[in-house]
């Protein structure tokens, strides 16, 4: 005896349609994986460019080249640029009697904040030495 749902082409046909919809969620997944794959590796080779210019940062404040405040607006606007992109535009010439624009506002609104807080400057110093270290 033939079980009741094992006969005809119908059933062929269905499981030919299970197979090809498992097939094609399995290439979705995979192009899925492949993209968070390479936003991941896009991502760590952002992380290890700003770690770079940090580190050159530190340098300069070591060697003398910037003083402490300097090398914060430095940081700062480091951070900006990465957490930001769309924010930190190209900086137009300014003249004389032209403002601030918004990016240097923000910049020294932060710059100032960490200047206040003690432990924050101290803690931003103390990264600061580290990274001149080991470089």
């Amino acid at each position: 005896m033939v079980p009741p749902g094992a006969q005809g082409p119908g059933n062929a046909q269905g499981a030919q349609k299970t197979e090809k919809s498992d097939f094609a969620g399995k290439v979705a997944q995979a192009g899925q994986a492949t993209e968070a794959a390479a936003s991941q590796q896009a991502k760590g080779a952002q992380q290890s460019q700003m770690t770079g210019k940090v580190r050159e940062i530190a340098k300069r404040l070591a060697s003398g080249q910037l003083d402490q405040k300097e090398a914060t607006r430095e940081f700062v606007s480091l951070v900006i640029e990465e957490r930001f992109p769309d924010f930190k535009k190209k900086k137009k010439k300014k003249k004389d009697d032209e403002d601030e624009s918004g990016e240097e506002q923000l910049e020294e609104a932060v710059t100032e904040l960490i200047d206040r807080d003690p432990v924050l400057a101290k803690r931003l110093q103390t990264q600061f030495q580290k990274l001149g270290k080991q470089s």
